[in-house]
């Protein structure tokens, strides 16, 4: 179980993710809340994320780079083009495991060890995109009406509260990797209080922006850096409360909307 999140910002991608990992055995949990990676930096400019069968993302994210260091996913391949050229890698990889997987359905009613969903920010050209995947490769990418996606169990709880977000912070323009960065936390630490299982641990976050000289490039964030941006997210819940309560000249005070450069969380 676990909950990804990737945000299409107008100066980057967002990538966040919870850390809790469960076990199971033929569909049924042997132990669960084990602390694991989820956001795969690939290279300096390639972020990979997957909910499902751990073994078929470690395969997928060996794959990406594979094909990143060949230069395949570069030269002038439009976003669609390089798109359906990774849907139809994974595709590959996947296929054999899927075939098996149907057999195995067939013998004892349970396959999910070979079913995987992912996530990919990569840059092509200079634009930042954000794909994701379904289990056998079937590709979407983000783009400015819906720039979120969340991948995992927390999904059903987690959608509608970044639509509410969206709704709130940026009606009708793209958010900015200061709203994204914060969008995806929220969105996390919310699903975690809220979800009655399965999703938790601590709060991974990555992004892929530009860096000195205008190049896209990962940035992997600190767990100062999101304790931060959780303070933010408990500081905008109290606002809330007090606006309700019919306060809200301190909530205008303390409400931390981030629109612009302050320092290293944007």
């Amino acid at each position: 179980m676990t909950l990804i999140v990737g945000i299409l910002c107008k100066d980057g991608v967002v990538v966040a993710s919870d850390s809790a990992a469960t076990f199971a055995a033929t569909g049924r949990p042997t132990i669960g809340q084990q602390a694991i990676q989820k956001i795969i930096r690939v290279n300096e400019h390639v972020l990979f994320a997957s909910t499902g069968a751990v073994g078929i993302g470690q395969v997928l994210a060996d794959h990406m780079a594979t094909l990143w260091k060949a230069n395949q996913l570069g030269g002038q391949r439009t976003p669609p083009q390089v798109m359906n050229h990774l849907g139809q890698e994974i595709n590959k990889v996947v296929f054999p495991y899927l075939q098996s997987a149907q057999m195995q359905h067939k013998l004892v009613g349970e396959a999910g060890q070979s079913l995987c969903k992912s996530l990919v920010a990569m840059p092509v050209g200079r634009e930042a995109c954000l794909f994701n995947f379904d289990f056998n490769g079937a590709p979407e990418q983000s783009t400015k009406d819906i720039p979120f996606i969340a991948l995992g169990s927390g999904q059903p709880i987690a959608d509608p509260f970044l639509a509410f977000l969206k709704r709130v912070l940026w009606p009708s323009r793209e958010p900015t990797l200061a709203e994204g960065r914060l969008a995806a936390i929220w969105t996390i630490n919310h699903v975690t209080r809220t979800n009655p299982g399965g999703v938790g641990g601590n709060i991974q976050l990555a992004t892929l922006s530009s860096v000195v000289g205008g190049e896209l490039a990962v940035q992997v964030a600190t767990q100062e850096e999101i304790t931060e941006h959780l303070q933010r997210v408990d500081t905008a819940e109290k606002a809330l409360v007090k606006e309700l309560e019919g306060s809200p000249s301190s909530a205008a005070a303390t409400v931390p909307v981030p629109h612009g450069a302050n320092g290293p969380n944007n």
